[in-house]
């Protein structure tokens, strides 16, 4: 299976399909444009806020071949609501690009990293 190991502010940790592919999924208009989705979507959590929580929520999305994400899944816990945030902003993103094999556009998965830091 292929990977692709993107390290960015919101990170594209990697990204397989599930069988052999010629191109993995991405956001539309590449990283840049993910980083500036996320600055502008993101809404911190008041409560995490006042707690002084951050870390780094990671997620699992399941790309269908029509560019939707289909499920979302925590990789690594660190706060419910740093949590919630992340994935009620993945489910706001605009359809991305499928990964394809021969062409065709195929489902496949990546692994999202969405940092929350308080400043």
């Amino acid at each position: 299976m292929k990977k692709l190991l993107l390290l960015l502010c919101a990170t594209l940790l990697g990204a397989t399909a599930l069988f052999a592919a010629d191109t993995t999924p991405s956001f539309p208009g590449g990283e840049a444009a993910m980083n500036d989705f996320i600055k502008a979507n993101l809404k911190y959590p008041e409560m995490s806020k006042q707690m002084g929580i951050e870390g780094v929520v990671n997620l699992q999305i399941d790309v269908k071949p029509d560019g939707s994400i289909g499920s979302i899944k925590i990789l690594r816990m660190i706060d419910p609501d740093l949590e919630q945030e992340a994935i009620r902003l993945v489910k706001t993103m605009p359809a991305w690009t499928p990964a394809s094999r021969d062409g065709n556009p195929i489902e496949s998965t990546a692994t999202l990293a969405i940092p929350f830091t308080l400043e």
